[in-house]
């Protein structure tokens, strides 16, 4: 009779230990390379190039289209990074390491004024700017980097490097970063991008009043910022509001702008979104540790295995 049955029976409880073992010694270096094909199907990607390409093109009609319905002073709202501007370089650089993302060295990038434009980026901004339309970019950015300092470092290479790449009507009316027109909540300082939206709806950001007819975004947060923080809640969120996605809705003379959509498999509220930190004891998806995050991320997988 063959003993090969009872040898793996007997292997399977090592087997479970040795990746029991894995996990519990599981690195920050680990879980950064978990993210090596996202950068690669960034920077390699035809599919990638495809996507953003397709996003500006629908950009362009639903500018188009405001246009055509004589709406008043039409303006289009985009997020910076992995949105106008490509950063994955900054995110193929941490892959080696056991550092996620560091105020410390994500200022140093943008100091470095090394961002190059995503794929159809440049020429859809220059051609709202040039055709009637104005363009400003909110992003969550810092001003400065030291918040003692009189310099805006950060906003003076912000707006250097989205000039180098070729964006046209760049300039410190049209770039509003985190900081700039916020408002006192409940005796805290808040610092969401609706009041910079409402900026240029009411003319605080260059004395203009416009008509928002598009938000472009890599991360549902640059449509809106209450959608919540669980993926359930943002499925949910997208789900109501499908009729927005690449669509301009004008009703009885109200105005919802066109939420477009750019690719992010790098980062972003999604991946916090997976993350249940109350599971371990922690305030926080930032307080979590490498072996926690690589746990709840398979956890978060919906498997079919064959038989």
């Amino acid at each position: 009779m063959s003993k090969l049955p009872f040898t793996v029976t007997a292997l399977v409880p090592v087997l479970l230990i040795s990746q029991l073992q894995q996990d519990t010694a599981f690195t920050g270096q680990q879980l950064n390379q978990q993210g090596m094909l996202a950068v690669n199907w960034v920077q390699q990607s035809g599919e990638y190039r495809a996507l953003t390409y397709q996003a500006f093109n629908i950009a362009k009609l639903t500018f188009d289209t405001a246009k055509s319905k004589n709406i008043s002073r039409p303006a289009i709202i985009v997020d910076i990074d992995e949105t106008v501007l490509d950063n994955s370089p900054y995110q193929a650089g941490l892959l080696d390491s056991n550092k996620g993302y560091e105020t410390t060295t994500w200022n140093q990038w943008i100091k470095a004024e090394k961002a190059k434009a995503v794929p159809g980026a440049v020429e859809f901004v220059n051609y709202v700017n040039n055709n009637g339309g104005k363009l400003f970019f909110i992003s969550n950015r810092t001003t400065k980097s030291v918040k003692t300092s009189k310099i805006n470092d950060l906003e003076i290479s912000t707006i250097n490097n989205l000039k180098a790449v070729g964006f046209t009507g760049v300039n410190e009316n049209t770039v509003l970063l985190k900081g700039e027109f916020t408002k006192i909540i409940n005796g805290k300082e808040d610092n969401s991008k609706q009041w910079r939206v409402d900026a240029v709806k009411n003319g605080s950001a260059d004395k203009t009043k416009y008509t928002v007819v598009a938000l472009i975004g890599d991360n549902l947060n640059d449509f809106d910022e209450t959608i919540g923080k669980t993926n359930q809640e943002r499925r949910d969120f997208t789900d109501k509001y499908r009729h927005a996605y690449g669509m301009l809705n004008v009703n009885k003379g109200i105005i919802e702008p066109a939420y477009i959509a750019i690719p992010n498999p790098m980062y972003g509220n999604w991946e916090t979104g997976m993350y249940n930190p109350k599971a371990f004891n922690k305030q926080s998806a930032f307080d979590l540790t490498p072996v926690q995050r690589n746990q709840q991320r398979r956890e978060s997988l919906t498997r079919w295995v064959s038989q």
